[in-house]
């Protein structure tokens, strides 16, 4: 396309490749502002936080992972907005606490914040006073820390430094370490985990309450934001698998024989790697290549009588399962539980049998009188997210961006590990940058 037919667009031709929360957030981003189209290589959109259509059993539904967000989530809480879904029909929102059956247990005070969690923790249970203070104390500095910007190092180098107790460590700091980053204390990022705190603990009190779904995520996001994109006029091109990208001498992208004149690349980094254009520069493939990632294991039970767990968020200190969520608490069934373990692939490598006595012992611990299960699912996605290392270095994306190629995913994001958050505010990021360089272009042309 030459340069006086673009001046008489009316508006872009974006292609989206891939169809996962960063992708579909891109792409009722740009809305009825671009003719968009979007690439999914899988039959059903969604990418690694999806509903599993086949193989549910008796479970009243099922996702690839037991996913937790928060209240700071305001890039997916506004998505949701855009697309239809009020939040107290997808989740139920939870105050703070913190409940470790074998551990300490403290609640969020009715308190704006840092008040909330201040009191809270100084009201804790199974908590010395002396272990509250350091508690309180370590806050405080990694709070002061986090104003400075300084280098960065892991979690367990700043926790050794400050001479943490075993306890604080395993009850706590790892914990918190693991389900926020999914990364090894040993390597996490103290700088991303401080990021984490300041937007999600420390802003505000709402910002800090769990919010934990209460549907699939196929209901909560994926259907109702594929339905927006139909009302707008976009084309969505499931089980359609996108070649490399090819820049075209008009400034253009070709996309399986398509001209667009820009293009999302909403993939995961493995993926990634092999639809950059072929001059790609060595220094963004080498940075694709190294990425590292860490498994998340979901354990799915069902009992034959309903369980009584002390928290809608259970969490073990020294059990298999990092932390239980009963379905009960979320308005759902009583009978069934699911169990999250992240950094799976550190914890152990078990067979599904394996994980689920392991996991069945944990809730006997917690509910004695529950039996065998009588279903259970094992799900484990070996590359769930990419590793929020210390020093983490992220892709130069100016040489694509000046081929019109527009990265997006969670694992791009420059402060947050990689979450739904992070994967929604990135394709929101991606698409804002295509329309920019689309309303320049109209008025250089």
């Amino acid at each position: 396309m030459n340069v006086l037919s673009k001046q008489h667009q009316t508006r872009p031709k974006i292609a989206v490749i891939g169809a996962g929360w960063a992708g579909l957030s891109a792409a009722v981003h740009l809305g009825n502002k671009a003719e968009v189209h979007v690439f999914e290589a899988g039959k059903q959109a969604g990418g690694r936080a999806r509903t599993l259509a086949a193989g549910r059993g008796d479970f009243s539904f099922l996702d690839n992972g037991q996913h937790i967000l928060i209240g700071a989530y305001h890039g997916v809480r506004t998505l949701m907005q855009q697309i239809g879904v009020p939040e107290n029909a997808a989740f139920v929102r939870c105050p703070l606490q913190w409940h470790m059956a074998d551990g300490m247990q403290f609640k969020a005070a009715s308190l704006p914040a840092p008040l909330h969690l201040l009191a809270g923790i100084l009201c804790a249970k199974k908590l010395g006073f002396a272990d509250k203070l350091r508690l309180l104390d370590s806050m405080r500095a990694l709070q002061r820390r986090h104003g400075l910007n300084p280098p960065d190092i892991s979690v367990g180098e700043w926790l050794g430094k400050r001479h943490t107790p075993r306890r604080l460590v395993a009850e706590f700091w790892q914990p918190l370490v693991w389900g926020a980053l999914n990364t090894p204390l040993e390597s996490a990022s103290l700088n991303i985990l401080a990021n984490v705190l300041q937007d999600g603990v420390w802003a505000q009190k709402s910002d800090s309450d769990y919010l934990l779904p209460k549907l699939d995520l196929g209901r909560i996001m994926a259907e109702p934001a594929l339905g927006r994109l139909k009302k707008s006029g976009a084309v969505v091109h499931l089980e359609s698998r996108v070649g490399r990208l090819q820049p075209l001498p008009s400034g253009q992208i070709e996309v399986n024989g398509a001209a667009f004149d820009c293009a999302v690349l909403a993939v995961a980094p493995y993926h990634a790697a092999t639809l950059l254009p072929p001059d790609t520069p060595a220094n963004i493939q080498t940075a694709y290549a190294d990425m590292q990632y860490h498994a998340i294991t979901t354990v799915y039970l069902r009992y034959a009588a309903p369980l009584n767990l002390p928290a809608a968020m259970t969490g073990l200190a020294n059990g298999t399962a990092q932390w239980l969520i009963g379905r009960a608490a979320l308005g759902g069934s009583a009978y069934e539980v699911a169990a999250v373990i992240s950094v799976s692939d550190i914890v152990g490598g078990f067979a599904p049998d394996e994980w689920v006595a392991r996991v069945n012992a944990d809730v006997q611990t917690l509910c004695p009188d529950a039996g065998a299960p009588v279903a259970a699912r094992v799900i484990t996605e070996k590359r769930a997210t990419t590793a929020a290392v210390a020093h983490r270095r992220l892709p130069d994306l100016a040489w694509l961006h000046h081929q019109h190629i527009y990265p997006a995913g969670d694992y791009l994001h420059p402060r947050y590990p990689a979450t739904l958050e992070a994967a929604v505010q990135t394709g929101q990021s991606a698409a804002a940058l295509c329309l920019n360089e689309w309303a320049l272009s109209k008025r250089t042309a």
